[in-house]
């Protein structure tokens, strides 16, 4: 029996090296069709996230109003426990919009644009031509775009271009400033939580979306101090995330409001912006 099994494997050499080709395929085939099966402690290592919806309001006298294009942070611990940076950040109180740009001697006119735009920096918006000449002129815009269409001998380009020959102070300054000041109220965030720090900006309808947010309780604030029409507003507010889909969150937006609301644990500071000197 043993002579005729060696003679039969002999006789049929190509039958001997099909074999571990048939089972290396057919190992290959159960890998992809049942993936987990080969690596059951790595299956599941991704624990399940949770998702903000946010929704920024205010109200100014009787109408509500969205809070668009502003940023906010999602800071790791309660706020009790980030008790001193919010002491810190209520304590923070920056030049307004129009105070800075008054104190670098910016024309009314370009003030009004910012304000008009909601800008901090001239880099927010595309500057139109409209701004170039007639009753709408910003006169820093109209200088910019004299000196880039000497160096472009390009109307379309020097208009596109206008923003480098303007003031640096003037073209970004007061976004540099506040960029600083919340940059070092995140530095401070991240040493006492020991966990990065998140951030969103609102849409033009004052919502945005936080993901893949691990569970557990949670701090958002926007740091520096949201400027409206007369007053500007700093939220802390305490948010416990749990893990959750996008369409629950759709539903169950976290809305924050200049409105003491009973539901949500913030704590608010409003304050009517500065005249100017």
């Amino acid at each position: 029996m043993k002579k005729e099994l060696f003679s039969s494997s002999v006789a049929h050499p190509h039958k001997a090296g099909l074999r571990p080709i048939l089972a290396g395929a057919i190992l290959l085939f159960s890998f992809l069709l049942f993936p987990f099966s080969f690596f059951p402690e790595t299956a599941h290592t991704q624990a399940p996230r949770g998702v903000i919806r946010l929704k920024v309001k205010y109200k100014s006298g009787e109408a509500t109003k969205e809070l668009p294009r502003k940023r906010f942070f999602l800071i790791k611990g309660s706020l009790e426990e980030n008790k001193g940076l919010i002491e810190k950040i209520k304590q923070t109180v920056t030049l307004s919009r129009v105070c800075y740009y008054r104190s670098k001697g910016a024309s009314a006119a370009l003030i009004k644009w910012l304000k008009e735009n909601d800008c901090e920096s001239v880099y927010c918006r595309e500057i139109e031509e409209k701004y170039l000449g007639g009753n709408e002129a910003v006169p820093e815009f109209k200088a910019a775009y004299d000196v880039a269409l000497r160096e472009f001998k390009n109307p379309e380009l020097a208009r596109r271009w206008l923003t480098v020959n303007l003031p640096a102070e003037l073209r970004d300054g007061f976004y540099k400033q506040k960029q600083e000041l919340i940059n070092a109220l995140l530095k401070q965030a991240e040493e006492t939580t020991r966990a990065k720090v998140a951030s969103v900006m609102t849409d033009r309808k004052g919502t945005a979306y936080l993901t893949e947010i691990e569970p557990g309780l949670y701090t958002i604030s926007n740091l520096v101090a949201s400027e409206t029409e007369k007053t500007s507003i700093l939220w802390a507010c305490e948010k416990e995330v749990k893990a959750v889909d996008l369409a629950i969150a759709m539903r169950r937006p976290f809305t924050l409001s200049n409105e003491k609301d009973p539901k949500v644990k913030c704590e608010i500071v409003e304050r009517p912006l500065p005249l100017c000197e």
